[in-house]
């Protein structure tokens, strides 16, 4: 009986174990099957998962602006860091709260004499700080810092953007001159656009804001922002269990790509005799309210220099605010008499000093026109009934191109207007470096709704079609050019570094508008404006540094809108009044053009007596740029530039240089100079503007960190 006891038990005790196991086996398998689950299929709860991990952020890395260059590398526009500065109010007030909350008698008391430690000094703080921003007094300083350390603020903004030579100042102040957990003192660093030629080229060189607004994007800073910007980038940012933040490696990021640099075609010393040159002119007569200039490089269409003078209505002063030379197209009057020459040479109809009656400056059958007093006075000096083509040029003889666009184009005018298509001067947009560059517009012969019978003598002398600086000097420099014209561009390449990541000029746009010989007669009878004593150029341009061939132009504009005074009329006089372009457009050296450039100023509505004509203040810019980028050595046959030899830019190596002694920037240019003095411990103060000419300690000198180098640029 015990035996049996025995063994029911042992087997009770063996099955209680084997379901044991089994239960242990079944749960292991379902315990495998879930983890295999949770490995391939199962995603957690994003809310729940986030309380157990470090919170990731997405931060922008910004890439660092290209700049701008002329084209001998100088720079025209860089981004330089400049600093925000603000102030933590609230610094060591819980440290001396905890002290006047003491048992301690003696503690409560420093409690006490440390705030007002920190006070006084916060006092001369702000007296500092009225002293170098100069924007409110030392009062209001200091109420705003103690009024922020009341309400607990610890970002309290000072003044505005200021330079690394001001940070430096601002750092000399009580409390900012401590650590910053004591004094406060928070430094935000942004780029910022820097413009070290000033005003000279700014509306070409242009700007770029952070906005939506439509002229948000101007110039070529505008134009070629994809470019100039470069590529962003991110990175992930974790939280420590400081409070901090690091870099998460664990997830991807992207670092930024540096913009690529711009070189244009400016030479930076045409730029500068051409804006003397307009605002010497202007400010001679202040009914030109505006004008513009162009310089370009005849052989390849590279403009070396763009001005744009706008007169402020209230002060007077010039300035680059609108660019008139790309978009704003009007009737260029005279200067687009050569355009009816050129079709009637190359047509075969006429020679240059083939003769055609005067007919008293009438036109037959047009009466209406009125008598040319330019042929009149002809025929009264020199009692001829005859005068030649090359005389009315230079004469600028409205009569005598009226005359012959209808002799021989007037049962054919879509002959003349197919030639002017030709020339680049018809409604056909151009791409240009810049945008906004206006369409030109030509009347239609095929279209008998808007064509009328004096349409065409008035194209011939340069009305009812619509022209924009840059086209007319486009055309003439193609004559210059014996008749290959080149389309006109700003930007020379993309760089990175020294490196060329993309050529972009010079384009041919017609390799041949008219014949070599088309367009030698017209140098030759250009050249005749200037040189003939009664020629429209001669009294402001004769007798310059180098001969001078060009056409003067004077036409009547019809009346804008802001001096309407609200109405909605089209006409071309207003209470007696006449509003005027003036044109002067050539090249020169004239028997060997080198450069080409035009020159167009707007009147204010005027008085007939007050009007100006193309031969006066234009020509009188011309000369003065004329004169001033050429002159002759000895035997007068050399041509040298009057600015001399320009020292080419080089990479920003550091020189050399003992610890504690000032590295030698001479020959450098300035965005070099301020890399390398801060990079050595020291501050950068510039004048002029070129490449170093001067520097103040000299190289070599010992300065301790953080003193100022005063440099002089030319």
């Amino acid at each position: 009986m015990g035996k049996k006891g025995n063994s029911d038990n042992g087997k009770r005790i063996g099955r209680f174990l084997y379901v044991i196991y089994l239960f242990y086996l079944v749960a292991g398998i379902v315990l495998i099957l879930r983890i295999v689950d949770i490995q391939l299929r199962y995603e957690p709860d994003p809310a729940i998962a986030s309380l157990f991990k470090p919170r990731s952020i997405k931060q922008p890395l910004y890439p660092e602006r290209g700049s701008i260059l002329a084209r001998d590398g100088r720079l025209l526009a860089m981004s330089l860091p400049m600093y925000r500065v603000y102030m933590d109010c609230t610094v060591r007030r819980e440290e001396f709260a905890d002290m006047k909350k003491s048992d301690n008698p003696k503690r409560r008391e420093k409690g006490d004499q440390k705030e007002q430690e920190w006070k006084d000094k916060a006092r001369e703080l702000s007296e500092g700080l009225a002293r170098l921003y100069k924007d409110k007094s030392a009062d209001a300083y200091y109420k705003e810092i103690v009024s922020g350390r009341e309400s607990n603020k610890r970002h309290l903004r000072i003044g505005g953007l200021v330079d690394h030579e001001f940070l430096l100042e601002l750092k000399k102040l009580p409390l900012f001159n401590e650590d910053p957990n004591k004094g406060g003192m928070i430094v935000e660093s942004e780029e910022t656009r820097q413009y070290p030629y000033g005003s000279l080229a700014r509306r070409t060189i242009g700007y770029v804001k952070n906005n939506q607004e439509s002229n948000s994007h101007i110039g070529l800073e505008g134009r070629f922002d994809f470019y100039l910007h470069g590529k962003d980038g991110f990175k992930w940012m974790k939280d420590t269990d400081l409070h901090g933040k690091i870099q998460n490696y664990d997830s991807t990021w992207v670092a930024a790509e540096n913009g690529l640099d711009l070189r244009t075609t400016i030479d930076i010393d045409i730029q500068d005799i051409a804006d003397n040159a307009m605002r010497n002119s202007m400010s001679l007569n202040p009914n030109i309210y505006g004008g513009c200039m162009i310089v370009m490089d005849v052989e390849t269409g590279g403009i070396r220099a763009m001005v744009n003078l706008l007169r402020d209505s209230t002060n007077g002063r010039l300035n680059e605010v609108y660019n008139m030379a790309v978009t704003k197209a009007g009737e260029p009057g005279s200067v687009f008499k050569v355009t009816t020459l050129m079709s009637l040479l190359e047509d075969g109809y006429v020679t240059i000093d083939q003769e055609i009656p005067t007919n008293r400056g009438i036109v037959p059958k047009y009466p209406m026109f009125g008598s040319d007093h330019y042929i009149t006075n002809y025929m009264a000096r020199t009692k001829k009934d005859s005068i030649t083509i090359r005389h009315c040029l230079e004469i600028s003889s409205n009569y005598a191109f009226r005359y012959l666009a209808l002799q021989y184009y007037g049962k054919t005018p879509k002959k003349m207007l197919d030639k002017l298509y030709r020339y680049k001067l018809g409604d056909e947009p151009m791409e240009f470096d810049l945008d906004g560059l206006a369409t030109p517009l030509l009347p239609n012969p095929d279209n008998r709704q808007t064509w009328s019978l004096t349409d065409l003598p008035s194209v011939a002398i340069g009305y009812t079609v619509k022209e924009t600086p840059l086209h007319i000097l486009m055309f003439y420099n193609a004559i210059a050019n014996g008749g290959k014209m080149m389309k006109p561009y700003l930007v020379e390449s993309l760089d990175r570094g020294p490196n060329v990541v993309k050529k972009l000029g010079p384009t041919v746009l017609n390799a041949s508008i008219c014949s070599r010989r088309t367009a030698d007669t017209l140098k030759s009878a250009l050249a005749g404006v200037v040189s003939n004593p009664k020629g429209t150029g001669h009294s402001k341009l004769y007798g310059a540094k180098v001969p001078v061939a060009g056409k003067t132009g004077t036409a009547q504009m019809v009346i804008e809108a802001k001096y309407l005074k609200g109405k909605k009329i089209a006409t071309r006089e207003l209470d007696g009044k006449r509003q005027y372009q003036a044109t002067f457009v050539g090249f020169f050296p004239a028997d060997k053009p080198r450069y080409s450039a035009i020159v167009t100023m707007y009147t204010k509505p005027v008085y007939v007596s007050e009007a100006v004509y193309g031969g006066n203040n234009p020509a009188l810019a011309f000369r003065e740029i004329v004169d001033n980028i050429y002159a002759f050595d000895a035997d007068g046959g050399e041509v040298l530039q009057a600015s001399g030899k320009v020292p080419k830019m080089q990479a920003a190596e550091i020189p050399d240089t003992p610890e504690g002694q000032i590295p030698d920037v001479r020959g450098m240019g300035l965005r070099d100079v301020v890399y390398i003095l801060e990079s050595s411990g020291y501050t950068a103060v510039w004048s002029g503007t070129g490449h170093v000419k001067s520097q103040t300690p000299a190289a070599g000198s010992k300065l301790g960190k953080g003193q100022t180098v005063q440099i002089t640029l030319k």
